[in-house]
């Protein structure tokens, strides 16, 4: 409602201005003032939608002087011809008057030379105003991504911090004491890294593969101290797949999925294995028998396909078949 009307005010205003400038009878005339605010209107709203249609052919950022030249041009022609229109509709009320003679050529001169000077102020600032706007729209698209990518990421820390992962690591912990000094120790120094990479990297956007495996071995040798040569890391990466980067606590939180929705003894041997394919980070993990009293509300996957759809034109795949597997595209 209020778009339409202000452009049907200042259309008016437009055509009233026009007026005041040519006079077509040479006196002031009621019905030539409105016949002119009629015209301002109906090119004001022709002058919109065309913008509108441009907007979308012929981007502004991309392609600045062509959409400036066409739509000075477009403008122009569509003026014109609504003006012709008018013209012609004030002819048939007013028969002794003719737009076509040597006195109204000077008329339609003036009329031209006006409607290009708006035409062309006109894209002017709107370019100006375009451009601000949209550089106002990206400022805060970019506040809300970021806002996004932070909540992403505490959700993502919060599940490295949960209690039960705590707990399971104190029981663990409690149990080595009591059989192996030395080993606990390389189970405290690893929970510490675990913890300390944790902290760090959820302030990061992206992370090297290699900062994230370090990681990764880290938590399955807790893990491992848990479930011994029962559970596997198979790694198959090359210097390329590790320089590349991916959102930090992604290929952990895959990781911890696999063990805590299986079964891991030595009836149920689980592998995991890391490596590329065609442009993803392939993790996958065989199926042993699924935990009982474990409930699979898929947070974490959500989490790192919400975090992918950020970072990346790319989506995330997920393929439960024989082998649970997800791809991950791999960033530069």
């Amino acid at each position: 409602m209020g778009r339409n009307l202000f452009l049907i005010i200042l259309g008016f205003i437009v055509g009233a201005l026009f007026y005041s400038f040519h006079n077509f009878s040479g006196e002031p005339s009621f019905w030539e003032l409105v016949l002119n605010g009629v015209l301002g209107i109906a090119i004001s709203y022709v002058f919109h939608f065309c913008n509108l249609f441009l907007n979308k052919t012929i981007r502004w950022k991309q392609q600045t002087g062509l959409r400036l030249l066409v739509g000075i041009v477009m403008h122009l022609t569509l003026g014109l011809g609504i003006i012709f229109l008018g013209l012609k509709g004030y002819e048939m009320l007013y028969h002794e008057y003719s737009f076509f003679s040597e006195e109204g050529n000077k008329v339609l001169l003036k009329i031209g030379i006006l409607l290009f000077c708006t035409v062309l102020i006109y894209n002017i600032i709107y370019l100006v105003f375009y451009s601000y706007r949209q550089y106002t729209m990206g400022q805060v698209m970019e506040v809300q991504y970021k806002r996004k990518q932070t909540e992403l990421q505490l959700k993502a820390l919060k599940s490295q911090l949960s209690p039960h992962f705590l707990f399971n690591s104190l029981n663990t912990l409690s149990s080595l004491f009591q059989k192996d000094i030395k080993k606990a120790d390389i189970f405290i120094r690893s929970l510490a890294k675990s913890y300390q990479y944790t902290l760090k990297a959820y302030k990061e956007v992206l992370v090297t593969v290699e900062d994230e495996l370090a990681f990764v071995n880290s938590y399955c040798f807790l893990a491992q101290t848990r479930f011994g040569d029962y559970l596997s890391l198979d790694l198959q990466l090359t210097d390329k797949e590790l320089k590349s980067r991916i959102p930090p606590l992604t290929l952990q939180m895959l990781v911890e999925n696999a063990v805590k929705h299986n079964i891991i003894n030595n009836k149920n041997q689980l592998k995991v294995q890391i490596k590329p394919s065609n442009g993803f980070l392939e993790v996958s993990n065989n199926k042993t028998a699924k935990r009982p009293e474990t409930k699979s509300l898929k947070i974490g996957l959500k989490n790192i396909v919400s975090r992918y759809e950020l970072l990346a034109d790319k989506q995330v795949k997920i393929v439960d078949e024989e082998k649970f597997t997800v791809k991950l595209p791999m960033l530069t």
